[in-house]
């Protein structure tokens, strides 16, 4: 239940449902429950190779290395980063206030665990830390690669300066586990409000990417992106928006200002198509169920082929439900769906588990 009211939030304009060239589905309720059960289920199955890859892993190694660390290892490590001779204006540095100048502390800069000491290798193109780990690592296995770096004044009250285009990766035992890309990002200023013209930049957890963007269409069009994407374990799921805007005064926009949000979310062959005619429903105090249903359109599809509509329903106490109406008619209660459970108790619960080392630890603190 929490995810589909959670995708009815965000949302180019749809097909509309009785579109002729939409097919729909030919099985039965029941069936079509199975499929959108099945995919709830492999939507889990992509978060826990998520939680349980590489980098999620290397990740929990360095909390509780750093926590178990009585010899204060990684402290003196960072500590004597301040003895870098050119690092002293980056420890100094005012940023964002002022430019980071990447390139004023180009090199390659290794750790000496048995010294303390960093030593200094020249470069041209890149700033790249190298140094052990872990406490009881044998060598410098671990990489930090900063590279590729331009900055741009964001005129705005109080000016910073930000990364217009940035690469940095981490490696392991020469396997890479983490990499943050900002391949571009160009905005126009509109008083003192940038607007995003094209934003685009990803994020690599071994073994997922995380893909981000933002393009302005027209001065009052705007869709926003975001995918989660792991090649080698075939997780697929991608969100998809637009937001259509009455008003181009940036600086005085309200939600009233908005004509209508709509897209989809997908994950692996089921997707769930969002259309929210914002200019209406936003305009009313306390809408009622009924007019909800008729400014928020939530579809489901798997394989392209439509299984039903979403809708909220009141009961006679006053009470809320989400339910499913499929295309032969059966109305069916979200709440009665495998891997969701009244009140999202058991998708809420399943998330839990998937990240329980990590609250686990953070509750411990």
């Amino acid at each position: 239940m929490y995810l589909l009211m959670i995708l009815s939030a965000f949302s180019c304009k749809n097909e509309p449902v009785d579109d002729p060239t939409t097919p729909e589905s030919q099985n039965t309720a029941e069936e079509d429950q199975v499929l959108v059960e099945n995919s709830v289920d492999m939507l889990m199955n992509c978060l826990e190779v998520l939680e349980t890859g590489d980098f999620s892993n290397l990740l929990i190694d360095i909390y509780d290395n750093a926590d178990g660390d009585t010899t204060d290892f990684h402290e003196t490590m960072i500590e004597a980063i301040e003895n870098i001779p050119n690092y002293q204006p980056l420890i100094d540095s005012d940023y964002p206030n002022e430019p980071f100048n990447l390139q004023n502390y180009f090199g390659t800069y290794s750790y000496n665990s048995q010294l303390g000491t960093w030593t200094t290798q020249a470069s041209n193109s890149a700033m790249k830390m190298v140094f052990p780990m872990f406490t009881n690592s044998s060598s410098n296995d671990t990489s930090i690669t900063v590279s590729g770096a331009t900055e741009e004044l964001l005129d705005i009250e109080d000016p910073i300066y930000i990364p217009t285009s940035l690469s940095i990766e981490m490696t392991h035992n020469d396997q890479r586990m983490l990499a943050f890309n900002i391949e571009n990002v160009s905005y126009t200023m509109s008083g003192e409000i940038p607007i995003p013209n094209d934003v685009n930049f990803n994020i690599y957890m071994n073994p997922f990417t995380h893909e981000f963007s933002i393009d302005k269409i027209n001065d009052d069009l705007f869709t926003i992106g975001y995918a989660l994407n792991s090649g080698e374990n075939g997780c697929v799921n991608q969100l998809e928006a637009s937001v259509k805007l009455l008003s181009t005064d940036y600086e005085n926009l309200e939600d009233t200002d908005i004509d209508y949000i709509s897209g989809s979310f997908t994950t692996n062959s089921m997707k769930v198509e969002f259309d929210i005619d914002a200019e209406y429903l936003f305009a009313l105090d306390d809408p009622t169920t009924i007019q909800i249903n008729n400014f928020v359109d939530v579809m489901v599809f798997e394989s392209d082929v439509l299984l039903g509509e979403v809708v909220l329903q009141e009961g006679a106490d006053e009470d809320y439900s989400i339910h499913m109406n499929f295309i032969d008619g059966t109305s069916v209660n979200i709440e009665n769906f495998i891997g969701i459970g009244p009140d999202g108790e058991e998708f809420v619960q399943t998330l839990e588990g998937i990240f329980a080392r990590y609250v686990d630890r953070l509750d411990d603190e």
